[in-house]
């Protein structure tokens, strides 16, 4: 089975390379600065273009936020990864629940954060069926995934 996070981090190190233990910030690659120009030229182009830049650098910076927490939890946990995976589980339940009871404005924004979670779960869980990943692993690949997030809202004036 693959390591889906380290994949995705493996993807992204063309543009950014994070630290060994995801703290701080990650290294740019010469592509990244390449990108980044034409990025931010797209995105100066017009007042709604630097609107829908501002919303994409929120929405980067909530998800990494959101992961580095988590990231940080499993890395001081004495639980397994198919703990975190039920942790999620019960989290989807809460937020199905919440949003089956909420007003019609807000059901979009906890659809968005049961689409997280349920992408973390199924994340963790292709993990959890490696030999040899523990909590401690999971969640440090967790803390370079967010860094390279936060990272990546860099790319957006």
């Amino acid at each position: 089975m693959a390591d889906p996070i380290g994949d995705a981090i493996q993807a992204l190190n063309v543009l950014l390379v994070p630290t060994a233990d995801g703290t701080g910030s990650p290294t740019e690659t010469p592509l990244f600065t390449t990108i980044q120009t034409l990025v931010q030229a797209i995105f100066n182009a017009s007042p709604s273009m630097k609107t829908v830049s501002s919303d994409i650098t929120g929405a980067l910076t909530e998800a990494a936020t959101v992961i580095s927490a988590i990231a940080k939890a499993m890395q001081t946990s004495t639980g397994s990864l198919s703990d975190i995976g039920s942790a999620m589980t019960g989290l989807q339940n809460i937020l199905s629940m919440a949003q089956s009871l909420a007003p019609a404005g807000t059901s979009v924004v906890l659809n968005s954060a049961s689409t997280l979670f349920q992408n973390i779960e199924n994340q963790l869980t292709a993990l959890a069926g490696e030999a040899g990943q523990s909590m401690a692993t999971a969640g440090t690949e967790l803390a370079q995934l967010a860094q390279l997030i936060t990272g990546l809202s860099a790319l957006f004036p």
